[in-house]
């Protein structure tokens, strides 16, 4: 797997979080959690989203709304987006 910045934004009480921290953990993907019950973290989710829906995953800046493993399989690539 490449090397990355993963943020996943969670909410309490969410099945498809748990699908999501499961999804990186089976891929041994760091990733830095966010729980949107935190006020800075849900202001920082509607910033890049203009929404707040989990679980949300941001692999460096490239953001899928929801629980879609396969986008989740192609931002997480070993040569996504990766073109400068």
């Amino acid at each position: 797997m490449g090397d990355y910045h993963v943020i996943l934004y969670v909410s309490p009480h969410c099945d498809n979080c748990q699908k999501a921290r499961q999804f990186l953990e089976n891929r041994g993907i760091n990733y830095e959690e966010k729980s949107i019950r935190d006020p800075g973290a849900r202001g920082e989710l509607r910033y890049k989203t203009g929404r707040i829906e989990c679980p949300t995953i941001d692999v460096d800046g490239h953001i899928v709304v929801g629980y879609l493993p396969e986008k989740w399989d192609h931002l997480l690539a070993e040569e996504p987006l990766r073109m400068t």
